[in-house]
């Protein structure tokens, strides 16, 4: 990873702003065409319009390459390179229609690298690396300075090992239930009865001696709170083994219609515990519905996604849990959030069923290892198909299990204490990109720096 983007950077060398910014987009609109070729395990699902899915999503990724080739082929040294990667990197990262997949920290998830994201977030991990490809972009033209390339991972590493180790406060046991049902299963109702069944197999095979039972996002294709009869298998389950269970659910209040987590405790009571509040747009909701509509095109969104959920109002701890569902954990501020406010381990609940065993299963479970090392905590995942397993504070992998049905136990430390990223959140990174960036230019842009002749007169005058 740390070379990958050095012919990138070295191809935009002195192109000047305008055939930067068209080779930036062609570029990333051919990366990201790459990046989501896995989606096409979405059409059984929506048809041909998966294809669409996948072209305007690499038309959105190749903007954001396109600004950066603008930069980039008008302003070439390292340090420019180095923070214009970095900010757009966050950017594309940022808002209701960010997206995270592709990214540079992605890659160097389970790394050793990892771990200085407890300083300051991802996007110093993207600078670390784009300022080491830079620097061997530049090294082809000047030898002398290719060994600075070794100074951000070694960096990034030193910073990884200074950082203060979290405090353990005790341990947990956890069962995580993997029911391995494929989606086209679990959208199909008359499968409820064969969906019910393998549940309640599977938490038969649930020991006694755990402290919480989970079950994954959209565990079942009903209503749970509301179809009363499919809750109470998993009713009976937590009484029978006297432990809280949490299971995924849609649920319907006031007329919205919400992705939830569900507790439910020996005693037969439930709550709903948390509302998922970054939902996906076009997979959840459609941005912009009521301007569709205008342009005539209601019958195809509603065919596409006839309802918009609703997100969730508030991201609290669940007890000694913070529970994120899905495409949550791909971000990296709903996890501090929750880090701040005392959780001491991460739930990561999802249901990747969608995308069948494409890479896309993998890219997304190695985000817990970035959610992990900025939070100082355990990140536990639990899939409806995998992937199910956990990183450490640190961002390596504790353990990953099979990807097939089952009931998969694990102890694990609770674990307190403020990195400087749940403290700080990634503003310092940015800042300095920033402060990084404008700096660069500026130097480049002074009278003397353009004229070497203006600066010899100044010496002889002295």
């Amino acid at each position: 990873m740390w070379i990958a983007l050095a012919p990138f950077f070295l191809a935009l060398q002195d192109l000047g702003p305008k055939r930067g910014a068209f080779w930036g987009f062609l570029f990333g609109f051919a990366f990201f065409l790459l990046e989501f070729s896995s989606l096409l395990s979405l059409r059984p699902f929506i048809g041909p319009m998966a294809y669409g899915v996948i072209f305007l999503l690499s038309l959105y990724g190749g903007i954001f390459l396109a600004a950066f080739g603008t930069l980039a082929g008008w302003r070439s040294s390292p340090l420019i390179l180095a923070s214009a990667w970095a900010l757009i990197e966050a950017a594309r990262g940022a808002g209701p229609l960010g997206f995270t997949f592709g990214s540079v920290p992605v890659a160097l998830a389970g790394s050793p690298f990892v771990a200085a994201s407890g300083l300051a977030g991802p996007w110093l991990l993207s600078l670390a690396v784009a300022l080491t490809a830079a620097l061997l972009a530049q090294g082809l033209r000047k030898p002398k300075i290719l060994p600075l390339a070794l100074l951000p991972p070694l960096l990034l590493w030193g910073i990884g090992e200074a950082l203060p180790e979290p405090k353990a406060v005790g341990e947990t046991r956890l069962a995580l239930v993997q029911p391995d049902i494929s989606q086209a299963e679990r959208l199909d109702r008359t499968k409820l009865p064969e969906i019910l069944a393998r549940y309640e197999l599977l938490l038969g095979e649930v020991p006694e001696n755990v402290d919480l039972i989970v079950i994954p996002e959209n565990a079942t294709p009903a209503f749970l709170r509301i179809e009363r009869e499919y809750l109470e298998p998993f009713l009976r389950a937590a009484e029978a083994k006297g432990v809280p269970l949490m299971v995924g659910t849609a649920d319907i209040e006031g007329g919205k219609i919400r992705n939830t987590m569900l507790l439910l405790t020996p005693d037969g009571r439930e709550s709903v515990v948390y509302a998922k509040m970054h939902l996906v747009p076009f997979g959840e909701y459609v941005p912009g519905r009521k301007l569709w509509e205008r342009l005539g095109l209601a019958s195809l969104i509603d065919q596409f996604l006839p309802y918009d959920q609703t997100p969730g109002e508030r991201l609290e701890p669940v007890g000694i849990y913070g529970v994120v569902i899905c495409f949550e954990s791909s971000f990296p501020g709903p996890t501090r959030v929750l880090a701040r406010k005392g959780a001491e381990l991460l739930l990561v609940s999802t249901n990747d069923a969608w995308f069948g065993r494409t890479r896309i299963l993998w890219e997304h479970y190695a985000m817990g290892s970035l959610r992990a090392a900025e939070t100082g905590r355990v990140c536990i995942q639990v899939g409806q198909t995998g992937i199910t397993g956990a990183w450490d504070p640190k961002g390596l992998e504790l353990v990953r299990f099979p990807i097939e049905a089952g009931v998969y136990t694990m102890r694990v430390e609770r674990l307190q204490g403020t990195t400087p990223f749940v403290w700080a959140g990634d503003y310092p990174a940015l800042l300095f990109a920033s402060g990084l960036l404008v700096f660069s230019l500026v130097k480049r842009a002074l009278p003397w720096r353009a004229r070497p002749h203006l600066r010899r007169s100044a010496a002889n005058r002295d």
